[in-house]
């Protein structure tokens, strides 16, 4: 609750901490948070999903397999599982710290990974690079929430989880002017020679960088200071947003913050099941198996086709035959499979690992029929609901439509619709910051 200055008593005397965060305005702040964290969370997506093309750009270099492949792929994934801490981390030491630091150490793994010796090496630096990075995507969700009004911050969430998909334009497109280029740079005491597609992971890692410094300038959540009980640093938070919203410090109508919920001093059990306990008793269980199931499974359905996206597609349009014949979607690439790995592991055989233009040309145009499509359903999202249940309908009929249709040009179609899946995330991150008090929501959200 928040007691304002003598004129403003009749306006609210007792309001929500929202009535604090409407009161310190909306404007630049408001713009360059979103700016900020819509870069880091697009920077996520490159250093998770941009995996799929350079498997399939480093094949040769890496003398990666079929099974090679599939861990390499799936590494970004593997990591998320070691990001479960990050939301005890920012509920005890801030959401603007979590973010510095899963930004700046997963930065700095991602381009050590560009100098990568073997495949057994990259894994392990995406391993440990990704169980930083992906933590800072679900952060996003929650400071962007905490810093914004409720009166836009549905539309800011739909924007930046539009910007997250259009991630997939930018490592597609930057697959299309960087893997061309020729050139070889030895570096002698790694053993390695430098070349377009280590250039391309160290590009794909430079966004993280950018969010992790613009990040630096931006204040802690106030509603993350308030609820720790430092009422007077998130008065001051307030203040500075006001005055860069275009208002005067001293001029803030908010005077001061009463205490509400703050936390005290607690072992790191005793926080964790304090945090956790609520979500699984009424009246929270309902939502949260609800919340959760929906969440996994746009998660789920999304991140599988996405992280073999490239890998899939570009072997269908390498595989050589695409008439109509007997075979299903998955034997088709399986084929092309077998050959793939056997070009990888003879002697005799000389290595290829150009990728079809035609794959990347599929990756952008998916790339930007997500962003169009999250970015109309920003406008319709006082009707989430609605909108949630149309995104996901059309990854299950086209789930059953791939094993069904005969047209292999069709079959490749609906399974690009499937990671249509992924427009449902925002949606449903958005009733997380509704449904939950603030010492809950973080954990909900990375779960």
């Amino acid at each position: 609750m928040c007691k304002m200055a003598e004129n403003m008593n009749s306006a609210i005397n007792e309001g929500y901490y929202d009535e604090a965060v409407k009161l310190s305005g909306h404007g630049l702040y408001n713009w360059l948070a979103l700016v900020a964290c819509s870069i880091i969370s697009c920077a996520v997506g490159l250093d998770m999903f941009g995996i799929s093309v350079v498997v399939a750009a480093a094949r040769c270099d890496l003398k990666l397999g079929m099974q090679e492949t599939g861990l390499l792929a799936s590494a970004p994934l593997a990591g998320v599982l070691f990001a479960y801490p990050w939301g005890y981390f920012a509920d005890m030491h801030g959401r603007r710290k979590a973010l510095l630091l899963s930004t700046s150490v997963g930065f700095l793994f991602a381009a050590l990974s560009s100098l990568s010796t073997s495949w057994q090496v990259m894994l392990a630096l995406k391993l440990i690079g990704c169980s930083f990075s992906t933590a800072a995507h679900t952060l996003t969700f929650t400071y962007l929430s905490e810093c914004t009004g409720s009166e836009h911050r549905s539309q800011y969430i739909f924007i930046m989880n539009s910007i997250n998909l259009g991630s997939e334009i930018i490592y597609y497109g930057l697959a299309y002017f960087i893997l061309p280029l020729s050139f070889n740079m030895p570096i002698p005491w790694l053993s390695i020679v430098y070349n377009s597609w280590r250039l391309y992971v160290l590009v794909l890692a430079l966004p993280l960088g950018v969010g992790a410094v613009m990040m630096f300038f931006l204040e802690e959540s106030p509603r993350f200071l308030a609820n720790m009980g430092q009422t007077d640093k998130a008065l001051e938070s307030l203040k500075k947003i006001y005055k860069i919203n275009g208002g005067k410090k001293d001029e803030f109508p908010v005077k001061y913050l009463k205490n509400v919920d703050v936390k005290v001093e607690e072992s790191f059990w005793g926080s964790l099941v304090k945090q956790t306990i609520p979500l699984f008793k009424p009246p929270l269980l309902f939502r949260t198996l609800q919340l959760f199931f929906l969440m996994t499974v746009c998660c789920a359905t999304n991140n599988v086709f996405m992280m073999w996206f490239a890998t899939a597609v570009n072997m269908f349009f390498n595989s050589g035959n695409n008439s109509i014949d007997n075979i299903g979607f998955c034997q088709r690439i399986a084929n092309y499979v077998t050959v793939a790995t056997f070009n990888t592991t003879s002697d005799s055989v000389i290595c290829d690992s150009a990728i079809s233009l035609n794959a990347i040309y599929s990756g952008v145009g998916l790339g930007i029929v997500l962003m169009v499509l999250n970015l109309s359903a920003a406008t319709f999202a006082k009707h989430r609901r609605l909108v949630l249940i149309k995104f996901l309908l059309v990854p299950c009929l086209s789930c059953v439509l791939v094993g069904v249709l005969e047209q292999p040009l069709a079959r490749l179609i609906f399974f690009t619709l499937i990671q249509t899946s992924s427009i449902g995330i925002g949606h449903i991150a958005s009733y997380f910051v509704d449904f939950y008090p603030t010492s809950y929501r973080y954990f909900c959200c990375v779960l």
